[in-house]
């Protein structure tokens, strides 16, 4: 049982200071002078003081030594036999939410759902912090590390969370010994954008056959993945997972969004490189580097290169992208100090992509998608007009083992 107090006057529930449960319980415990309360509202006003001040006297006249305050404090607690609320149990089971690129841990889609969790479901909600690395939005990553580095850095720190949490340590010593035994934790990973990769790599290894938390991969109740680069079939990484983990996945994902819903072949080539890059550039700029050159160079010559005030409106028209993100990536492009691969533009070179025109109007017509990439908290159509975070809230509301 516990207890938040005192109570005295401007106390409230919005305050944490649990009233309507000492409403409640007060009128029950005094219903002969009950009256002098106001209206169960979880507020403690002046009628509550009165209530408290009179219960006070009757205790004073019954031998009690306490102060006559109005104020309901731990003394008066202690004559009447107030203990406050029932601590509700802790439960075992956990949600680990990972952020999308360059972002912070507290921060993004499956943040706001471990939150949401945790205040509505009562479930323990473990962030992951990992090496911040931008390269799946606009924003540049630190040159030192690669997509691979900064996606293993979410693996390692996802394995010493798990190795140091308590319900998961009393879990695997269970099964080290029987490894049928019934046992309490539940757990729930959720990443977005380039975290959610980086889960479905970890749990591949941590949880795989041989893997370290192996005995207790039965006890994943779910991964809930908003914008998954690592999405089957249609993800830009063209990642086919282990059936056990394909099983549990449930990809979110916004319609057209750049790198979960990829229909052209062009962007995985490039994702394919990109990722073991030491660079500091985002994906789209890296890609756009080769890109929008060779484009601009097949349809328009006369331009003269990106620099050109006439480059965007051009490369606009043809592809019918929005000229306001086509302009975000020009100058991404024109103030990059990296240079593209020679190796990379050699064999796209020799695929024919960088002279095949309906492909490349396809790639750029799919910038869009960046804008898609990063709207999981407003209401879509494909989320039946709620938001992808209200999504993934429901399906855990509505898990049942």
């Amino acid at each position: 049982m516990t207890a938040r107090l005192p109570l005295r006057i401007g106390s409230s529930d919005a305050r944490g200071d649990d009233v309507t449960h000492w409403q409640h319980w007060a009128r029950d415990y005094a219903e002969s002078y009950a009256n002098l309360m106001g209206p169960v509202d979880g507020y403690y006003g002046n009628s509550d003081a009165e209530f408290t001040r009179e219960m006070q006297r009757r205790l004073v006249a019954s031998g009690h030594a306490i102060p006559i305050t109005g104020v309901f404090d731990e003394a008066t607690a202690a004559a009447v036999g107030y203990a406050g609320i029932t601590a509700a149990p802790r439960r075992k089971i956990w949600i680990y939410t990972a952020p999308g690129s360059g972002a912070d841990w507290w921060v993004g889609p499956a943040f706001e759902l471990g939150e949401w969790c945790k205040k509505v479901l009562k479930l323990n909600h473990q962030p992951i912090g990992y090496a911040k690395g931008g390269y799946l939005g606009l924003m540049g990553g630190p040159p030192d590390l690669s997509y691979l580095d900064v996606t293993a850095s979410i693996g390692a720190e996802l394995a010493r969370l798990l190795r140091a949490n308590p319900d998961v340590i009393e879990a695997m010593a269970a099964r080290r010994i029987d490894p049928n035994a019934r046992v309490d934790v539940e757990l729930w990973f959720s990443g977005y954008s380039q975290s959610a990769d980086g889960i479905e790599d970890a749990l591949e290894e941590l949880f795989g056959d041989g893997g370290e938390f192996e005995l207790i991969r039965d006890r994943i109740n779910g991964v809930l993945q908003f914008g998954n680069p690592s999405k089957d079939k249609t993800g830009i990484a063209r990642k086919t997972r282990a059936a056990w983990l394909r099983a549990l996945i449930r990809n979110i994902t916004t319609k057209g969004d750049f790198y979960a819903e990829v229909a052209d072949e062009i962007r995985p080539l490039f994702y394919e490189w990109f990722i073991r890059a030491e660079t500091e550039l985002p994906f789209v700029v890296y890609s756009a580097q080769i890109i929008l050159p060779a484009l601009l160079n097949l349809v328009a010559p006369f331009v003269g290169g990106l620099a050109s005030p006439l480059a965007g409106p051009v490369l606009a028209g043809i592809t019918g992208a929005s000229a306001s993100v086509l302009g975000t990536v020009i100058s991404g492009v024109l103030g990059a100090k990296d240079q593209p691969n020679p190796k990379l533009i050699e064999l796209l070179s020799v695929r024919g992509v960088l002279t095949n025109i309906p492909q490349l109007v396809v790639l750029l017509a799919a910038l869009p998608g960046l804008q898609a990439h990063g709207e999981y908290h407003l209401p879509k159509p494909e989320f039946g007009n709620r938001t992808g975070i209200q999504v993934a809230c429901d399906m855990v509301a509505a898990f049942r083992r």
